[in-house]
């Protein structure tokens, strides 16, 4: 028998009320020249019951195996794979009957294409449908390949995937995101404008941890420089504060934890390892001494003018000043700039802002938080939405998303910066996510209260 020209394999654990609506919709494809693999990962419920049911199948094959995880799965079924082309369909979504149809197409009339993936239907947990997701036009308008595809229900060529290793088994999430990046250095990648499968949201999804999945996708960034080898960016952190001897409301001395605002920050700084010097900026010499003494040479200190230090006047200067004398030597490709009002960002962060300009070679990286909030602005006529359709209807578009700056982190290349420090928000302009948790910023006394009640919480006081 000839190979199929395209496998699917549907990946399953302990997803047995779902599985059947999975199955169904692969056998029910107006395309027909498909194998289908069916991985059941370990599950303990009634899966491997139904998985039964389709053994007689004749372009099914059945994997029973121990629990491996999702990425040593997927490995073993781009082994198993006698398909072109290879897609993976998790056990809880389920494919519209022309999905094969349309993505074999674009691959076969464009042999450059490594990969495609459409759109989707977002579904609750009795599989109505609840909105859909939108992506950018990657044929028409898409310069930046920092918005990754789906991991599932992506189509992708099987000589590519074998040709970057498959996939990594070092993360247990993110599987998509680690193989966009081998992808994209090497390949095109391409997008449908079409809704062809139901991503299913429910209470298990492990995309609802999200933490986890941040500090995953940052370990793969810095995985990717490695394995591509990209050139090291010489990086100097400043930490520009005013201090109390120029702001009496200044935060930095608050108490949170037992440790000041501003150390927080500092020890988020130094315990990111693609930092080459951490320096603390401020007219406030107190603050500055104090600094020295508790952490000595592992901290630059740098005392700025006190008229740099003024309400409403650019810290600009002052950070040049503070780079240009630091202590250490070698080239500054690039500076990142902490505020001390976000206590909770993880060193995670400062690493995965380096590892974003290193990849997507960006002028500017930016902690943002995505908003789904209702945005308005008056147009002369009154107020009208702006930057998202929630009010007409359940779609979401890609090219409407909203994100807050948050964090109170960026980072400028060091030419980009001197060139530009008067229009900030030029150039080429990289983000990374920051969780709820991570962007909470304490700037006022009421902050910090609800900071302490946050952490009380995580401690279960």
């Amino acid at each position: 028998m000839k190979d199929p020209l395209v496998t699917v394999y549907v990946t399953n654990f302990n997803y047995g009320r779902y599985l059947r609506i999975a199955l169904e919709s692969v056998y029910q494809q107006s395309f027909k020249d498909f194998e289908l693999i069916i991985i059941d990962d370990g599950s303990t419920d009634d899966s491997r019951a139904i998985i039964a049911e389709y053994a007689g199948h004749p372009q099914t094959r059945i994997i029973l195996q121990d629990n491996k995880g999702l990425n040593a799965t997927n490995n073993i079924a781009v082994k198993a794979a006698r398909g072109r082309y290879i897609m993976r369909l998790d056990a809880d979504d389920f494919l519209n009957e022309n999905a094969l149809l349309v993505m074999t197409n674009m691959l076969e009339n464009d042999p450059e294409l490594a990969l495609v993936f459409p759109d989707y239907f977002y579904v609750d947990d009795s599989g109505t449908v609840t909105g859909q997701e939108r992506r950018h036009n990657f044929q028409r308008d898409v310069t930046l390949l920092d918005q990754p595809a789906h991991g599932a229900c992506t189509m992708i060529r099987r000589d590519c995937l074998i040709e970057v290793n498959a996939y990594s088994e070092g993360y247990r999430a993110q599987d998509g995101y680690d193989l966009w990046l081998k992808i994209i250095d090497r390949y095109k990648v391409g997008n449908i404008d079409l809704p062809l499968f139901h991503y299913r949201r429910h209470g298990e999804n492990l995309t609802n941890n999200q933490e986890f999945i941040l500090r995953t996708r940052s370990e793969i960034l810095k995985a990717h420089v490695r394995r591509a080898d990209r050139a090291p960016l010489g990086t100097v952190c400043v930490i520009p504060v005013r201090g109390r001897a120029i702001d009496a409301q200044c935060m930095s001395y608050e108490m949170l934890a037992g440790k000041r605002l501003v150390n927080w920050t500092i020890d988020a700084a130094l315990g990111a390892d693609n930092l080459d010097e951490v320096i603390v900026s401020s007219p406030d010499e107190r603050l500055l001494q104090s600094i020295a003494s508790e952490y000595g040479d592992r901290v630059g200190i740098h005392l700025r003018p006190r008229e740099q230090g003024l309400e409403n006047v650019s810290y600009d200067q002052g950070v040049f000043d503070a780079v240009a004398g630091r202590r250490t030597s070698g080239t500054v490709d690039a500076i990142m700039l902490l505020t001390v009002d976000a206590p909770f960002r993880s060193s995670f962060y400062v690493e995965k802002a380096i590892s974003v300009m290193q990849v997507f070679n960006v002028d500017v990286v930016l902690g943002v938080l995505p908003d789904n909030d209702l945005f308005l602005q008056h147009d002369g006529s009154g107020l009208a939405p702006i930057g998202t359709n929630i009010m007409k209807g359940p779609l979401r578009f890609e090219r409407d998303y909203l994100y807050r700056h948050a964090g109170g982190a960026v980072l400028v290349r060091k030419s980009f910066y001197e060139n530009h420090f008067r229009q900030p928000l030029e150039g080429r302009i990289g983000h990374f996510v920051l969780s709820r948790h991570g962007a909470t910023s304490v700037r006022t006394p009421l902050d910090l209260k609800i900071a302490e009640a946050i952490l009380d919480y995580e401690n279960g006081r």
